[in-house]
């Protein structure tokens, strides 16, 4: 295997990695917010679900 392969296996593994972690941090920032806005207004909970999920979809952008 020639060394331009190994780095284009690296780059591709990075890219899904970190556009992996990325994601679960955006997820986790989203719902500690939705979580305080669901607590004071309980009938935002659709809304706030939804901006909840559009981080979790930022992955699947990177892999196709």
């Amino acid at each position: 295997m020639s060394l331009g392969v190994v780095f284009a296996l690296l780059g591709a593994a990075l890219a899904v990695i970190l556009a992996g972690m990325g994601s679960a941090y955006g997820v986790g920032v989203a719902g500690q917010a939705a979580s305080g806005v669901v607590a004071e207004d309980p009938s935002q909970f659709a809304k706030v679900l939804i901006l909840q999920l559009l981080p979790g979809t930022q992955v699947f952008t990177v892999c196709w």
